[in-house]
């Protein structure tokens, strides 16, 4: 099968990644339940990389009301994509995908949680594929030998879930080659080159959105508010507390949303 599948970047980095990985041998409670899987990407520099990706796994069996039983063996892999024209970070997540199609046996059923709404919807046939074909051209392959399909579910990222903020942590350890000093570093520096610094007065517009919102949560009757939202949002207004913290798109499109979902202005 390897062999009818076109190389790439990505597909040679999640070969290379994959080959090693037992996950019967690591999740000895692995049944007909089948599997659970969180996978992240990450581009230092969006397009031309390098880039990260990483996949999580556990037993079905070690999900109680949803959520991972506390202690349940895990299996974690991430690979890296070298620097190239075509690395951009919807193919690391792509990427992250396939390494979970590759891992997790075709006979069970299977769960993937991403915080890509472009990866599943296009995997789910809601987007039209317009780009990336070589890796979905894999994804349908992997896909034909399984029983049946996955199960796409997606978590809004950056937004303190353990397992998302573990597979991030990974994609960008994968990003430096598992370099993880170097990696410790650029997240101390929130290098410039990973992110778009924005101006003092969009800084400060920014801190006071979140603080408007952070205070019409607190105004709001218990079970209103979402859980993840509020925790996000407390977190937040933390990091804007440091004068080097660069929030990240996705932080500023939920913000963003959360203005608009609750009206505040």
């Amino acid at each position: 099968m390897v062999n009818e599948i076109q190389s790439s970047l990505e597909w040679d980095s999640v070969l290379d990644a994959v080959r090693t990985a037992d996950i019967r041998a690591a999740l000895p409670n692995l049944g007909l339940a089948g599997v659970v899987a969180y996978t992240d990407g990450a581009c230092i520099k969006n397009p031309g990389g390098p880039a990260g990706w990483s996949a999580l796994f556990w037993s079905a069996t070690d999900m109680v009301d949803g959520k991972v039983r506390a202690g349940a063996p895990c299996l974690e892999c991430y690979g890296h994509i070298p620097k190239a024209p075509t690395t951009t970070n919807n193919r690391a997540e792509i990427a992250a995908v396939l390494a979970v199609l590759s891992i997790a046996p075709p006979t069970l059923p299977l769960t993937i949680y991403s915080d890509s709404e472009y990866t599943i919807k296009v995997a789910q046939g809601t987007y039209q594929m317009k780009a990336n074909p070589d890796l979905w051209a894999i994804y349908r392959k992997l896909l034909s030998y399984r029983k049946q399909p996955p199960t796409f579910v997606w978590v809004r990222g950056h937004a303190g879930q353990q397992h998302n903020e573990r597979a991030d942590e990974l994609a960008g350890l994968g990003a430096f080659k598992g370099d993880r000093e170097a990696y410790r570093q650029w997240q101390a520096s929130q290098a410039a080159e990973a992110h778009n610094v924005l101006p003092s007065t969009q800084m400060a517009a920014l801190r006071q959105k979140v603080q408007k919102l952070q205070a019409y949560f607190a105004a709001q009757d218990a079970g209103r508010i979402g859980e993840q939202e509020q925790q996000f949002i407390s977190d937040m207004a933390k990091r804007l507390q440091k004068d080097r913290f660069v929030p990240t798109p996705k932080q500023l499109n939920w913000i963003e949303g959360l203005l608009k979902k609750y009206h505040v202005k």
